[in-house]
């Protein structure tokens, strides 16, 4: 077994915090817009639909704020990718680079401002490019391009952070579908939950204290396992309401067996009972004065919620592409002040390989310096 000296751990460790580590990435290249060779993605973002605007002036500030003379607003499916470049790689390189293989492939430049573009920090430009929360950083080297193709806009700015980075938006113009909480049919059940997300059902019946359904409700039971079939996607939350008679402890029990009792009737009906959640608010959510039986007829109900709508097949589609969200991550210490920080690479090796791999090397120098 080898022998490690106090030496040989120290000479271990560094070499162990100096190596480079496995990079997991943050996202998907966006198909538009090709990626720098050897690039890696450090941080990813997509929204159905989300507004966006295109700098098409060089950013001027005023008031400690910047704008610009002239800027493009676009809404419809908005793409981030922040690359990180080869050290090998110069920021002009690659903005030169980005320009050409976008000409290529057809885009037609509507604005460009080589370098320095500007000497401010990359996070001054969030509201003025309407980039959210979205992390940008560096202010050397800056180089900004805006270009279109069709109905693709593509925002790009070059830096350098110690290495060139590139900061891309691709943003694919299109009108917002807001149809997307629709829910087909023409029952009672079926319009409310479409308009409002919700409805309040009396037609599921209880003896007093008692948590099985009565026969008397098959009537509501068919109607909403009905709109459960001709939605396919649609899934529900089912809660379970009650008076204020009893004590609030068994109220609370009672209301979610009865929402229990609805969810199992309706799987016995073949509806899938992953598509429904079953909960109970006993009588903490009352609609009307306890104070007599109209009152508190109306608070012993089965309330249904929409938790998640029919999709249509075009944003189904959609989020079948789009890649995986990446987390928050801390900005650079060179940020402004209230930058998020960089987001430092994910560590896909092992401690004990690392360990490994860092001691193997030591013995290596240890052989070639002849120690």
């Amino acid at each position: 077994m080898r022998k490690i000296t106090p030496a040989l751990l120290a000479t271990t460790l560094m070499l162990a915090a100096a190596a480079p580590q496995a990079h997991a990435e943050r996202g998907a290249d966006h198909p538009e817009v090709s990626r720098y060779p050897g690039a890696v993605i450090e941080g990813y973002d997509f929204k159905e639909y989300e507004e966006a605007q295109l700098i098409l002036s060089r950013p001027i500030n005023r008031g400690g704020e910047y704008t610009a003379e002239k800027v493009l607003p676009v809404e419809g499916r908005v793409t981030y990718i922040h690359y990180e470049m080869p050290k090998t790689a110069s920021a002009l390189q690659v903005f030169r680079n980005y320009q050409s293989a976008l000409k290529r492939s057809g885009f037609n430049e509507l604005f460009v401002c080589d370098r320095p573009c500007t000497e401010a920090n990359l996070g001054s430009f969030k509201t003025l490019m309407k980039a959210r929360d979205l992390y940008l950083n560096g202010s050397r080297e800056n180089q900004y391009l805006a270009a279109k193709r069709g109905n693709t806009y593509v925002s790009l700015w070059v830096n350098d952070l110690g290495e060139p980075n590139a900061w891309l938006f691709v943003v694919e113009k299109g009108s917002l579908d807001d149809n997307q909480m629709a829910i087909s049919g023409e029952s009672p059940i079926a319009k409310s939950l479409s308009e409002q997300g919700r409805v309040d059902l009396y037609g599921f019946q209880f003896d007093t204290g008692k948590a099985v359904l009565r026969d008397s409700s098959q009537t509501t039971l068919k109607e909403l396992g009905k709109v459960l079939q001709e939605n396919p996607t649609l899934q529900i939350e089912v809660v379970g309401h009650t008076d204020d008679v009893g004590g609030a402890d068994a109220n609370q029990r009672l209301s979610e067996a009865r929402a229990r009792a609805v969810t199992e009737a309706l799987s016995r009906t073949g509806i899938d009972a992953s598509r429904m959640l079953a909960r109970g608010m006993g009588q903490t959510q009352p609609l009307a004065a306890n104070t007599d039986d109209a009152g508190r007829a109306k608070n012993r109900r089965v309330e249904i919620i929409v938790q998640r709508p029919a999709v249509t097949a075009a944003t189904q589609t959609q989020a079948n592409r789009t890649a995986p969200r990446p987390q928050a991550q801390p900005a650079p210490a060179n940020g402004n002040a209230g930058e998020s920080s960089k987001p430092a690479a994910d560590t896909t090796r092992s401690v004990i390989d690392s360990a490994t791999t860092a001691i193997d090397t030591a013995y290596k120098l240890k052989g070639l310096l002849g120690l």
